[in-house]
């Protein structure tokens, strides 16, 4: 997977509807709806080269 694939479902993440159980309102790609958004948040740190910090605050500042 591309840094510019993961970024893309990061923006694509950051829409997903997320409950006060911190668990995801429906389905996210191969992830079910009910899934924990840390346990989503690890997969992408493992992921990224730079981690989740830096696809965050690429978040914050597009």
């Amino acid at each position: 997977m591309t840094i510019a694939e993961l970024e893309k479902m990061w923006n694509e993440f950051s829409d997903t509807p997320i409950n006060i159980e911190d668990e995801t309102e429906e389905d996210f790609y191969w992830w079910e709806k009910g899934t924990y958004r840390f346990d989503i948040w690890h997969w992408f740190d493992e992921k990224s080269p730079k981690g989740i910090a830096y696809l965050i605050q690429k978040i914050k500042i597009t």
